[in-house]
């Protein structure tokens, strides 16, 4: 994983830009090949070809031999190495941060492996190191996007120390990691301490598009600092730490490393199904990359109350829940005395009071139907941003919340609070976790012949506290879950997930004006990247007419047979001003824009969003489709 720095050499800056549209048209994926000039080398060496810096290290010094080509490809064999790396792409000098390259780091590559022997672990894909990083030892850091491996499985949780999370970056989700390492580093002699930064894809892929930049964006979300860029390069690692890689086969028919700007053209690649996962590995573009939790910002994004909204007193020492709205949330009210109410929006947003309460929650979340285990439901997220005001009492949770059966478990995710809760109402601590930027101490505690779901009953309470309390930000809510269960905390068969205010007395009042929840039915998606001739759920296909008229709208007009919903033209004139509510193409709500006469659609849809895609828009008995491409 390390690489002694060879004095003498000069570090070039490589910029591999494409330098015609045809470059990019070429489905590299399936037709790829070496081209250029060529080098071959047999030892630990940093060089030049063209613009593309390489380097070759191994432990042992002879392990192996790579052959690196000018258009960025390279050739990686493995013949006896306990360590042995061979990377191609950006050498950039150390002086400037990702946010000061101009634009994103974009890498292309087409992997073919084979002959693997005795690999204990291997890391393909995006490889670096970063220097002056505020705050890791030695001020280094060494960076990995992991998106297959030469070994039978992909890294798990032995290879960090810290797990911060997951994002989803380039149509696929990542878990990261953040570990502390003593060993050889750039620039050094003898084995030093450092940080090491991973993303590690959950289901490999042999060819695809991978943001770098965003990644790092990412990982700054989750407290991991950047610092000056030393390289970004494709890599192809393999190691065994009880011997050596006996044998091992990377080609890289196709391997580039380039500074995205506005301009540069998408590879054709970023649809191309990878040979080793169904998964699409979706085109990255200057703005951005991440289609999911990587472009989600709940302290910044804006939100607001949307949709229609409905007011419930609920009921003393009774449940009252239902469904919110379209929406896939659901909505609970239950209290001990006391004068309270909540407020839920149809977007998930919601507000609650309460004044003289023994005991007051209101939530808003996925119920489940007690019959499957959280890692059968998918990762499971939540995005928030909130508000409060006034006092809750001896005892107050803001966060996640929820029950399992079978068996019977009461959990918190605490990250907010009135007044922090202690010991006392938290029971046996268990241990610590770092997770979103965070540490989490975990806590045990038993409630005796209490109120729960299933009526009176004793059981356990599982408890995550955040150190240092927030109002906005994202929660892993699977990772609380698996951390909980390597303690020997067991959950059960999920009856729900919601984000949650708890009061034990007082008066005050929450506020959730930022609220999106995801898991595996739920996944968080931009607008559909597809045809605009693709039909909603709710059309008729053959009812479907595109409108050849001009005018500022330039969507067609859609017609339905479904008995349930019989959509109905309206004049043209009609739909250039007013409040149109705003799906996606799985029939999500996302939102209400309000259009004024004159105006484009397709501009205001993008105003809102910031994403292109294919959105749902309906007003009344109207829907259309309306493909918005920035």
């Amino acid at each position: 994983m390390k690489i002694p720095f060879k004095s003498g050499v000069k570090v070039g800056v490589a910029l591999t830009l494409c330098a015609t549209s045809g470059a990019f048209a070429q489905d590299f994926c399936s037709n790829a090949q070496h081209s250029g000039q060529k080098v071959t080398i047999t030892s630990n060496q940093t060089g030049k070809i063209g613009d593309i810096g390489y380097e070759l290290w191994d432990e042992n010094g002879h392990g192996g031999s790579a052959t690196f080509y000018s258009d960025g490809s390279m050739d990686c064999t493995i013949t006896g190495a306990k360590d042995y790396l061979c990377r191609a792409g950006l050498s950039l000098g150390s002086n400037k941060t990702y946010k000061e390259l101009g634009g994103d780091m974009i890498a292309e590559f087409k992997l073919v492996k084979s002959g693997a022997s005795n690999v204990g672990y291997s890391y393909i894909g995006i490889y670096g190191w970063m220097e002056q990083v505020s705050g890791a030892p030695s001020n280094l850091v060494e960076y990995y996007v992991i998106d297959n491996t030469l070994a039978n499985d992909m890294p798990g949780s032995w290879i960090g120390n810290e797990r911060k999370g997951t994002i989803t970056v380039d149509g696929g989700t990542y878990t990261v990691y953040r570990n502390t390492r003593t060993g050889p580093a750039i620039k050094t002699s003898g084995n030093v301490q450092f940080y090491q930064y991973f993303s590690v894809r959950d289901k490999p892929r042999d060819c695809g598009t991978i943001n770098i930049s965003e990644h790092m964006r990412q990982w700054e979300k989750m407290g991991m600092t950047m610092g000056k860029l030393y390289e970004a390069k494709v890599l192809g690692e393999a190691g065994n730490v009880n011997g050596q890689v006996n044998g091992g086969h990377m080609d890289f028919p196709h391997a580039k490393v380039y500074i995205s700007n506005g301009d540069t053209p998408k590879s054709s690649a970023s649809v191309a199904k990878s040979s080793s996962s169904t998964a699409v590995a979706k085109s990255s573009s200057s703005n951005g990359g991440s289609n999911v939790s990587g472009t989600i910002d709940a302290c910044k994004d804006k939100m607001g109350h949307e949709g229609s909204s409905k007011t419930t007193q609920g009921q003393n020492n009774s449940s009252v829940t239902g469904n919110v709205g379209s929406s896939p949330y659901h909505y609970e009210i239950w209290y001990q005395g006391g004068n309270n109410s909540m407020t839920f929006y149809d977007n998930g947003t919601y507000k609650a009071s309460w004044n003289g309460t023994n005991d007051f929650l209101a939530r808003v979340g996925f119920k489940y139907n007690e019959d499957k285990s959280y890692s059968d439901l998918g990762p499971i997220d939540a995005y928030f941003n909130w508000s409060k005001q006034g006092s809750a009492g001896g005892y107050n949770y803001i966060g996640i919340y929820g029950w399992t059966v079978d068996p019977l478990v009461e959990y918190y995710i605490v990250d907010d609070w009135f007044n922090k809760p202690g010991a006392n109402l938290l029971g046996q601590r268990k241990g610590e976790f770092t997770v979103d930027g965070d540490t989490y101490e975990i806590w045990q505690n038993t409630r005796v012949n209490k109120p729960s779901i299933k009526g009176d009953q004793t059981f356990p309470q599982f408890f995550s506290v955040r150190k240092s309390a927030r109002s906005c930000g994202h929660i892993d809510i699977t990772a609380h879950f698996k951390k909980w269960e390597e303690l020997g905390m067991k959950m059960g068969k999920m009856y729900e997930a919601k984000v949650l205010v708890e009061a034990g007395g007082g008066s005050g009042s929450f506020d959730v004006s930022y609220f999106r929840m995801t898991d595996k039915k739920h996944p968080l998606e931009t607008p559909a990247e597809s045809s605009s001739s693709e039909t909603p759920k709710s059309s008729s296909s053959k009812d479907e007419k595109k409108s050849s008229s001009s005018g500022h709208h330039s969507f067609g007009d859609r017609s339905s047979s479904s008995t349930d919903a019989i959509l109905t033209e309206i004049p043209r004139m009609q739909l250039m001003s007013g409040s149109f509510q705003v799906l996606d193409m799985q029939g999500r709500y996302l939102g209400t824009v309000e259009m004024q006469a004159g105006s484009n659609m397709k501009d205001v849809l993008f105003a809102k969003f910031h994403k292109p895609g294919v959105y749902m828009v309906k007003q009344g008995n109207y829907l259309n489709t309306v493909r918005v491409n920035r």
